[in-house]
């Protein structure tokens, strides 16, 4: 299109973002986006000067898996002005996210849902692809009990570090979620997106005094997006801890008529738990998607150990690309891996298992021996990954 220009926010940009966010979601103040910068920046697009497309990106650390943090953008809020729609607007400034993101991001992400909309195609278009899938399941609990303490958001701020210790109990083999640490809660539950639609959140606790074993965090959309549905945003902790957790719930949940939802992959820790309280699994409906920005870097960072690497050089094939993974010299053996766009990228995220999906003949690799192969896969062994609702963005 003539005359489309699409580059990187500028702080001056601020009302042109917001102009064209705001007509299509939720809205934010300027002094909101602004406690954001420098995390938060965006893809913006200018036809003769005028905005008319833009993109925010929240720029965050993700674990691919434990001890592999890859640097990312989460691309959230797309838009393009009405009358400027399905005109190839939203795939240019994808594509100069690519490049003005080129020295400090190794993947484009989103969290998506609905595929078979033009939403989701376009990311499908623009390069994206599925990296887990998540189903929303829904208690309806009846009366129930439970020996844990309901506490607020300030209860569970001052014990941050107990629940870091809660959460590694848990989630210490996973990846799919922004790395924690002491003080990521606070800073997750206080996200532009508690801003623009507000929670009432509560922290279950048990026991209800002492040494923390497990915990619970929920919350209901109140105001113009009210819900009577408590969705669970992250619970974690010895088990049986973690089962008083969501009794109390249940128990708090059933003397409002309210219902309690969690989002589930088929790995996810307390699918089972969930299941045994009368959990309803629905269809799949949410995703996080993935585009590599910079595949050398991530194979930098999600490698286990790059001396499995060593003597190779690692090129791929896919129907859209094609180039040198890594060189290690001296060369002694040349590769190449043979991959849909889909399957390459779940190798660089953790997410394939490179020696069954070869023995599947879903990937190949040409001049690759069997011994090349299990090199190769144990150096990016599969991780299962979990979705965490409080990281959405």
């Amino acid at each position: 299109m003539d005359n489309l220009v699409c580059r990187e926010y500028r702080p001056e940009d601020v009302h042109d973002l917001l102009g064209i966010r705001n007509a299509i979601f939720p809205p934010l103040t300027a002094e909101q986006w602004r406690s954001r910068e420098p995390a938060m920046t965006a893809s913006l697009a200018y036809l003769d000067g005028e905005p008319v497309g833009a993109i925010p990106l929240d720029q965050r650390p993700f674990q691919a898996a434990p001890g592999a943090v890859i640097r990312t953008v989460f691309e959230n809020a797309v838009g393009t002005r009405e009358d400027m729609r399905s005109k190839g607007i939203g795939s240019a400034m994808i594509a100069a996210a690519r490049e003005f993101l080129a020295d400090r991001v190794d993947m484009l992400m989103v969290y998506r849902g609905a595929e078979r909309s033009n939403g989701y195609n376009f990311y499908i278009k623009s390069g994206h692809r599925d990296l887990i899938y998540i189903r929303q399941a829904v208690w309806q609990p009846d009366a129930g009990s439970g020996e844990a303490a309901v506490l607020g958001l300030d209860d569970l701020y001052a014990e941050e570090e107990a629940v870091y210790a809660a959460h590694l109990v848990t989630y210490g083999g996973y990846g799919g979620f922004p790395p924690r640490r002491p003080g990521y809660w606070r800073e997750a539950m206080t996200a532009m997106i508690y801003q623009v639609i507000p929670q009432e959140t509560v922290y279950v606790r048990y026991p209800a005094v002492g040494e923390l074993r497990g915990y619970l965090l929920a919350g209901f959309t109140s105001g113009r997006y009210a819900s009577d549905t408590w969705t669970v945003q992250d619970a974690a902790g010895e088990a049986s801890a973690v089962r008083q957790c969501f009794d109390t719930l249940g128990h708090m949940a059933a003397g409002q008529d309210r219902k309690v939802a969690m989002h589930l992959s088929h790995e996810h820790p307390w699918r089972e738990l969930c299941q045994s309280l009368g959990f309803v699994e629905g269809l799949r409906g949410l995703m996080i998607m993935g585009q590599p920005v910079r595949p050398q870097e991530l194979v930098r960072q999600t490698c286990t150990d790059l001396d499995l690497l060593s003597g190779l050089r690692v090129k791929a094939w896919t129907p859209t690309w094609d180039g040198v993974l890594w060189e290690d010299e001296p060369v002694r053996r040349e590769v190449t891996i043979e991959a849909k766009d889909d399957f390459l990228t779940r190798l660089l995220c953790r997410r394939l298992d490179l020696l069954r999906a070869v023995e599947m003949d879903l990937v190949s690799v040409h001049q690759g021996d069997e011994a090349t192969v299990r090199r190769l896969s144990a150096a990016f062994p599969y991780t299962p990954w979990v979705y965490l609702h409080m990281d959405y963005v």
